[in-house]
């Protein structure tokens, strides 16, 4: 070796040290960078991936005493499949009635969706509760949801919209009632059932597929009573899976129709006919209603005859009226029953009578002419016979 000393600081020295540095780096960068790159690209655990994405109960809104379902759905929105060791949902006051159909759920894949469904009952007061959904992961770590769930006992209410200010026997009304959904979610399958004794009800059964919260619908009913009686009225309808029932009972009373037509018969005159009993006069409509197919007749005990046994009139508006003409028999008694019948819109049939006095042209008074003129004459005799003699008095008192 030369005696030249070698400085460590000269320009060679230099070079040679930056190349030599080069050479390491080259050897210890990948293993840097590699660890750096494992470093900054830590991903957080698989299971935290894991979230709900929907809840949906059944029924909306409980009543106390409902049961019902909870429907949780889950996401996986990672990259990696996730292992479901358990699924349960608690409360200390709501009643899970699912105990074990999730004790093993198995594994939800990357972007994969899961649903859970549980039953429950709500047998405590009106209020909001918060049921907790708890997932538990195989590995370790877990999910909990809280649920809200309202307990309402708002009603749906049935009442009575419209009915006639009376019933009448036989005659056919129209009753409208409203059924009202008071509550916060929809109530479904209504059936509405009217039930009663010696009454005829049209519909028998009216049903409604769903109403909606604070929708009302109006239903009408004809009833055609035969004598006083009640109809009871019972809606039927589901709160999710739960039957309900509200009832209405309608008192059906009878009255006079304030409404209907009412036939007046007036002036009433009679006169003997050919051997038969003429009766006359006219029939007025003073009700508030048609009076349909309006007939006059005579009711028994006295005979009707010809030309007239019977006077049909026909339609009688409110106001309007018309003259009659009919015969009886002279044998008829001295009171004729007189008989206007009519129909109502529905076709029944109701009747109107008076009694026609009929005895002054049966019995005719006698004259008393005949013996009146001896009488008459005498007077005239009486009063000529007294002149003479006052004037033959006054003569001679003259003379």
């Amino acid at each position: 070796m030369s005696g030249r000393q070698i400085r460590s600081g000269s320009p060679g020295n230099l070079a040679r040290l930056i190349f030599f540095t080069g050479i390491a780096l080259m050897f210890i960068m990948p293993g840097w960078v590699a660890a750096q790159t494992d470093l900054s690209g830590t991903q957080p655990p698989s299971y935290t991936q894991v979230t709900v994405t929907g809840v949906t109960l059944d029924p909306g809104t409980f009543e106390t005493g409902d049961i019902g379902t909870i429907n949780i759905e889950v996401t996986n929105t990672g990259t990696q499949s996730v292992t479901i060791h358990r699924a349960t949902m608690y409360d200390p006051d709501i009643q899970l009635l699912t105990t074990s159909t999730y004790d093993s759920v198995g594994a939800i894949g990357a972007g994969n969706k899961m649903n859970f469904q549980f039953t429950v009952k709500a047998d405590v007061p009106e209020g909001i509760y918060y049921p907790v959904f708890s997932l538990e992961f195989q590995d370790v770590g877990s999910l909990r949801y809280p649920v809200k769930m309202e307990v309402n006992d708002a009603p749906v209410v049935l009442s009575v919209q419209d009915k006639p200010d009376t019933f009448v026997k036989g005659q056919k009304s129209v009753v409208t009632l409203s059924l009202s959904n008071l509550r916060t979610d929809t109530v479904k399958n209504i059936l509405i059932h009217p039930s009663g004794q010696n009454v005829e009800i049209i519909p028998q059964d009216t049903v409604i597929d769903h109403l909606d919260p604070g929708q009302t619908a109006n239903l009408n009913f004809n009833l055609t009573p035969s004598v006083p009686t009640a109809v009871t009225f019972a809606a039927r309808y589901l709160n999710g899976p739960n039957t309900h029932k509200v009832n209405l009972t309608l008192p059906i009373l009878f009255s006079l129709d304030k409404t209907q037509a009412d036939p007046v018969i007036s002036n009433i005159v009679v006169a003997s006919d050919a051997g038969a009993i003429k009766i006359t006069g006219d029939i007025t409509n003073s009700g508030l209603q048609n009076a349909n197919s309006v007939t006059v007749t005579t009711g028994a005990p006295a005979v009707p005859v010809d030309p007239y046994k019977i006077y049909a009139v026909g339609l009688l508006k409110p106001d309007d009226f018309s003259s009659f003409e009919i015969t009886v028999s002279s044998d008829s008694p001295d009171s004729v029953p007189v008989v206007a019948s009519f129909k109502d819109q529905d076709g029944n049939i109701y009747n109107r009578t008076i009694f026609a006095d009929v005895s002054s042209v049966k019995n005719p008074k006698s004259s008393n002419t005949g013996s009146l003129i001896p009488w008459v004459i005498v007077g005239v005799l009486a009063v000529c016979v007294g002149l003479v003699i006052g004037y033959q008095y006054w003569k001679t008192r003259k003379h």
